[in-house]
């Protein structure tokens, strides 16, 4: 079983528009000019993770009002064991219009919503309990209101108890607090933040030394997502730098989900290889951002990338 930790999910909608022009009504007559889809970092890998064919996939989180249920039978129509813990509060909406002519994109994001103490105790108690026979964990996204922000770090011990490999994708004070825990492998969440433990990013030598910060705090292994690049950070800290070539980015939408399966779905097929892991990653992270994809298919895919790709260790 993989196990997808998602507690700040959302019901993501797309609108696409001829003409995105503000102060004009818009009319969908076509269903393809409109698309609902179950959202949230965790969830989306979950879907992924499926459609390469793994069996028993389960996600973890929080739900919430009655927008949760249809995000739950959403979840369950892609075949995925939807363990959640259902709250008063109303599940967040992202809403994005994609305008044709001229080609733009706007999106309202809800930041998130209200989950009591005793439910996130409870998620903590499944948590716990569904996780044994989980071949790996992957913990990835925000952390809805109401939740302390060692929730990750909690969560990563109860994992590492049980002897399970951790891939975490986090930002802020929650992945700050986690890296105690010491997790498998992780990757920093740019979304809310352009910081990485309270550090500004803007230089290459300061994401260095942020991958590196984030090795002397717990991390086995860093990927840090750098401009379309990835830092990559083995477990002697030497420091190397993955690029594609000749892409043309379309969409960045599931592509950091992407790159997470295909980088785990790698080690599942294989004997741990970072390096070789991280170039499957990268392969599907330029397939869904070049064909206007949400999720992954077949591996042959996202495989015909592979020779677009680049490693180079750094001196540093």
């Amino acid at each position: 079983m993989i196990t997808t930790v998602t507690l700040n999910p959302a019901i993501d909608r797309e609108y696409f528009v001829d003409n995105n022009e503000v102060m004009k009504n818009q009319f969908i007559y076509n269903e393809k000019d409109l698309k609902v889809y179950p959202g949230g970092k965790g969830l989306i890998s979950a879907v992924n993770f499926k459609a390469l064919g793994y069996h028993d996939v389960q996600n973890i989180g929080f739900v919430g009002g009655k927008q949760g249920l249809f995000f739950e039978k959403m979840v369950q129509k892609y075949d995925i064991i939807s363990n959640y813990i259902h709250t008063e509060k109303e599940i967040r909406n992202n809403v994005k219009i994609i305008g044709r002519n001229p080609a733009t994109y706007t999106q309202y994001n809800d930041y998130t919503y209200q989950v009591s103490t005793e439910e996130v105790q409870e998620l903590v108690n499944r948590f716990q309990r569904s996780i044994s026979e989980s071949d790996c964990i992957l913990i990835s996204g925000s952390i809805p209101e109401g939740v302390h922000f060692d929730i990750y770090q909690r969560l990563i011990r109860i994992a590492k108890t049980k002897d399970k490999g951790v891939f975490l994708q986090g930002s802020g004070e929650a992945l700050k607090l986690a890296l105690a825990a010491k997790p498998d492998i992780v990757t920093p969440y740019f979304k809310h933040h352009q910081t990485i433990l309270d550090l500004e990013m803007d230089t290459k030598k300061d994401y260095i030394k942020a991958g590196h910060k984030m090795q002397e705090l717990g991390a086995k292994y860093v990927m840090i997502p750098f401009h379309c690049d990835r830092l990559l950070f083995d477990k002697n800290g030497d420091v190397y730098q993955l690029s594609p070539q000749e892409y043309c980015i379309i969409n960045w939408l599931g592509a950091s989900d992407a790159y997470n399966t295909a980088f785990l779905d790698y080690i599942f097929q294989h004997d741990f290889d970072f390096f070789e892991a991280n170039l499957r990653g990268a392969a599907a992270a330029l397939w869904v951002a070049e064909n206007k994809k949400i999720y992954l298919s077949a591996r042959e895919n996202f495989n015909c990338c592979l020779d677009r790709l680049k490693i180079k260790k750094l001196e540093v």
